[in-house]
């Protein structure tokens, strides 16, 4: 007599949807090299240990500050009211906080090892 079991199917169909939807959040955060907004603004990282701020509405765009962070800052994100910039810095294993009304660094944030992506929370609350 044969039989299946369904419970172990569905668990292992479930398992590689999850391990596939990581592999794509992944690709995302490798691949999705675009700079982060704060409109007018755009906020790339640079090699240099810095945050490069570029004014968009400008014809052509043009720098107007540059933001000393950690060590390789690497992942960018802005929270939805445009106040704060969250860079990680992947060889410091920390996080800076840019105020964007100074285009200063307000606070340092010790993470775990190597940060690479960061997110805010649409009611940003939380990074």
């Amino acid at each position: 007599m044969m039989h299946c079991n369904n419970s172990n199917r569905r668990r292992s169909s479930s398992a590689r949807g999850f391990v596939a939807l990581w592999a794509a959040l992944a690709l995302v955060l490798a691949f999705g090299a675009t700079p982060a907004e704060a409109a007018p603004f755009a906020y790339v990282t640079a090699e240099a240990n810095t945050v490069t701020v570029i004014d968009t509405a400008s014809n052509p765009p043009t720098v107007v500050a540059t933001v000393p962070v950690g060590n390789l800052p690497f992942g960018v994100a802005v929270t939805p009211d445009g106040k704060h910039v969250y860079v990680t810095n992947s060889e410091s294993n920390n996080v800076s906080v840019i105020d964007t009304a100074t285009n200063m660094v307000m606070a340092t944030v010790t993470v775990g090892a190597a940060p690479f992506g960061v997110a805010v929370t649409p009611d940003g609350k939380r990074a």
